[in-house]
């Protein structure tokens, strides 16, 4: 007896190969989004919503009341993309096998997917973290880098429950290092199957490679001493001089001599020079006033405060892939950028598109079944051709929520 391929049957079935094709996803706070899911017909909350971050507080001294201001912050997430895969057959080809079916169309269409939503999300995310570790082009090879980088996210008050996501050269110098020495020999062949390792080595609780993780390129500059150009400078823009000509592009790091971080919890100072990302290209020479993130804020009264002090003027401004601070230069160097984060850094949305379509059967895969994503399935039969074609799409978006939970590491 035959089997039905109905929509519903479909869309299941690319969203188990979905599901096991996802690794950067795997960093995304799966709590977001649920805005768009099972919205009433007719309800609409449009593309963007905002999300509230924690509030933040400061201990105060005494038995006077200290009422604090209830600062709502928020950060928007937006449906950006509409991902899809399309395809046709006859009505003749509908008779084939289900696993023939599965195997010709739905697994390559589920991979398809779920490599693209993977990209998707880094190239909207890793841009906007500024803790990083690692030198740009040089796969890290010391242990010790890698549990610096950790203390560092502990340092600025990022709990438990880290993971990793590598690429695969920087995989292979990692493993080679540690695979015998953090992992059972019991495990090592899921390791190998699935693209794990150490679970819960060096400080990271589970650690995955991933081959679509983010290629950068950093800016350049001509022969500089880049230093800050006026005292007191705060916010999200910082007036730099001593420069060549120069070309700077967006998710260039950098660190200023003498601000350090402060734990946003505690307020206590890290004694670890904050890391700072330009978030804008600009170009030119001599000066240039930078777009950053995060913003300087020193002033020890403000829930928000970032940093110890404000730079001083003539304050030696170190970026990274930089040859140093005077007569340096910066060629461009491209480089993969590697992450580890807390889940609560990031978000990954997903709309549920209507199945409600003139003239279409087309069934729908809730966001749960694929962890973050609802993919929609919808085929039409075309009289004229004898075709049926057929789609497979998803509406997502992404967006950094608590940046500073997640860090960037260069290979």
């Amino acid at each position: 007896m035959n089997t039905v391929i109905t929509p519903n049957w479909v869309s299941t079935d690319v969203a188990m190969f979905w599901d096991n094709n996802i690794t950067a996803l795997r960093l995304a706070d799966p709590t977001y989004g649920s805005e768009w899911k099972n919205l009433p017909d007719g309800a609409k909350i449009g593309y963007t919503v905002q999300q509230r971050i924690p509030q933040r507080w400061r201990v105060k001294r005494g038995q006077a009341l200290q009422q604090q201001p209830i600062l709502n912050q928020t950060v928007p997430i937006s449906l950006t993309d509409q991902l899809q895969v399309a395809m046709g057959w006859s009505s003749a080809d509908d008779a084939v096998s289900i696993e023939e079916v599965q195997t010709r169309y739905d697994k390559p269409a589920g991979q398809a997917l779920a490599n693209e939503c993977d990209a998707f999300f880094q190239r909207q995310i890793v841009l906007a973290v500024y803790f990083n570790i690692g030198t740009p082009g040089t796969p890290i090879t010391s242990n010790e880098v890698w549990t610096d980088g950790v203390a560092k996210l502990r340092a600025f008050g990022v709990g438990d429950d880290l993971n990793a996501v590598i690429e695969p050269r920087q995989q292979s110098k990692l493993q080679a290092n540690n695979l015998t020495q953090f992992n059972p020999q019991s495990t090592i062949s899921t390791i190998f199957r699935k693209g794990f390792f150490g679970f819960g080595a060096l400080g990271v609780d589970e650690w995955a490679w991933d081959s679509n993780m983010v290629a950068f390129t950093t800016g350049t500059f001509t022969a500089s001493t880049p230093v800050v150009s006026g005292a007191g400078q705060s916010g999200s823009s910082l007036l730099l001089s001593g420069l060549g000509t120069y070309a700077f592009k967006e998710g260039d790091r950098f660190t200023i001599d003498g601000v350090y971080g402060v734990n946003p919890i505690s307020y206590v100072n890290t004694n670890i020079l904050q890391d700072f990302v330009v978030t804008a290209d600009a170009s030119g020479s001599s000066t240039v006033t930078l777009t950053i993130s995060p913003s300087i804020i020193a002033d020890t009264n403000s829930q928000l405060q970032t940093v110890n002090a404000l730079p001083a003027s003539g304050a030696a401004v170190t970026f990274k892939g930089a040859s140093g601070t005077v007569g340096a230069t910066m060629t461009a160097t491209t480089t993969k950028l590697n992450l580890i984060a807390n889940q609560a850094a990031f978000a990954f949305v997903s709309a549920d598109l209507p199945v409600k379509l003139a003239g279409a059967v087309a069934g729908r895969t809730p966001g749960a079944k694929t962890d973050k994503v609802s993919i929609r399935y919808v085929d039409q039969y075309n009289i004229q051709t004898d075709q049926l074609p057929r789609r497979m799409d998803c509406l997502v978006g992404a967006a950094p929520i608590l940046p500073y939970f997640g860090l960037v590491a260069y290979s």
